[in-house]
């Protein structure tokens, strides 16, 4: 999905817009898809270490993902369906909260629609890749989103780069030292315990990870995790970290899978239990995220709605609390947390640009905010 598994690249358009649902439309969830829709939003967004939003808008906000799903579904040559959605949410729950590797292939939502054909995702391309839905600019989105074109779709050991490659392949350079480097479609492999992997076209199988070359079952709390340095390892909700949360060579640190609570120190939101935020410790300066300590603490957080003064303490309901253009944010006098206020939501409906905040899982498409996927290319 373009929202949260898949950066979509912006180069064009195509011709219309329609409403989802049409003749060439795909099929409804239902109630088994859409309770494969929440454990989906579970898997990716509450499983994990982090704030989590007060039980009221939580439940506002999974209604909204629920619509999405559903527009995802019917949209032509989706490859949403109630199957597809579980099967990625039960890779999800074997999976680290890091994702070093990326999504598990089983999130990597593949349709039918042929190269060249118009689209508003890439859920509904062979190759996985809609075009041209946004043009973006080093500083980011630079117009709405509109509706893009399918890349074409290579085979396996064909070249790629200007074409995708099909379901269960992988887009890779041949040669790193070769200038200009080509770069072919291989077939992916998902090894079991114990075989080889380098997470470039071998794998691990979902409840494994890559470690020193070869697949090994996730770290629980307290157990040696990670390798060379990058991040994953741990079963969630846990996260891999350096037992003093203060490396910054990670490589030459023994990293532990740790889900800290009330109070331990942290590095981010990931490396604290579920509920908790990572806030900053000590005197900042030099509008440092986490602080001028080496770590910050667990702490709960609070929310505000529209307009509500925000910092790292205090989290949004929707958006950023440093989502205004240019932010509005100072120094508190107590050693520092950034302020400033939460940005006004832009209702459904309602006209939007590039700088404005969508209501949760809408976006801006075409000078409006729409519930993602709310329409159909034609």
């Amino acid at each position: 999905m373009r929202t949260w598994l898949i950066l979509l690249a912006a180069l064009g358009c195509s011709s219309g817009v329609h409403i989802a649902g049409g003749a060439t439309a795909g099929v409804s969830l239902g109630d088994a898809g859409l309770a494969a829709c929440d454990h989906y939003y579970a898997a990716q967004l509450t499983r994990c270490g982090g704030p989590q939003l007060p039980a009221a808008e939580a439940a506002r906000q999974l209604s909204r993902f629920e619509q999405v799903c559903q527009n995802e579904a019917v949209l032509p040559g989706s490859g949403i369906s109630a199957a597809t959605l579980e099967a990625c949410a039960e890779a999800l729950d074997l999976s680290p909260c890091e994702l070093p590797a990326g999504p598990p292939e089983g999130c990597l939502f593949y349709g039918t629609l042929p190269g060249g054909s118009p689209c508003a995702d890439g859920i509904q391309c062979q190759g996985g890749y809609c075009a041209g839905t946004q043009n973006y600019s080093p500083e980011g989105p630079i117009a709405p989103a509109t509706c893009g074109t399918c890349d074409d779709v290579s085979s396996v050991g064909q070249l790629c780069g200007q074409a995708g490659c099909p379901a269960g392949s992988i887009c890779l350079t041949d040669d790193p030292s070769m200038s200009p480097a080509t770069v072919h479609c291989h077939a992916m492999s998902f090894g079991t315990q114990g075989t080889s992997c380098n997470d470039l076209d071998t794998y691990c199988q979902p409840g494994l990870y890559c470690s020193s070359g070869s697949c090994q079952p996730l770290a629980q709390l307290g157990q040696h995790c990670g390798d060379m340095g990058d991040p994953g390892g741990c079963a969630a909700p846990a996260s891999c970290d350096d037992p003093a949360s203060a490396c910054e060579n990670c490589s030459d640190v023994a990293s532990v899978c740790e889900s800290t609570s009330d109070g331990g120190s942290c590095q981010g939101d990931f490396d604290c239990a579920p509920g908790l935020g990572c806030l900053p410790s000590g005197p900042c300066s030099d509008n440092q995220v986490v602080g001028c300590a080496s770590s910050g603490a667990c702490l709960p957080i609070a929310w505000a709605a529209p307009g509500q003064p925000c910092s790292l303490a205090v989290r949004c309901l929707v958006g950023s609390c440093f989502d205004e253009n240019p932010p509005v944010s100072t120094q508190a006098d107590d050693g520092g947390l950034l302020w400033s206020s939460c940005p006004t939501v832009i209702a459904d409906g309602q006209s939007c640009t590039t700088r404005s905040t969508c209501d949760a899982f809408a976006e801006c498409f075409e000078g409006a905010c729409i519930l993602t996927d709310a329409v159909s290319c034609q």
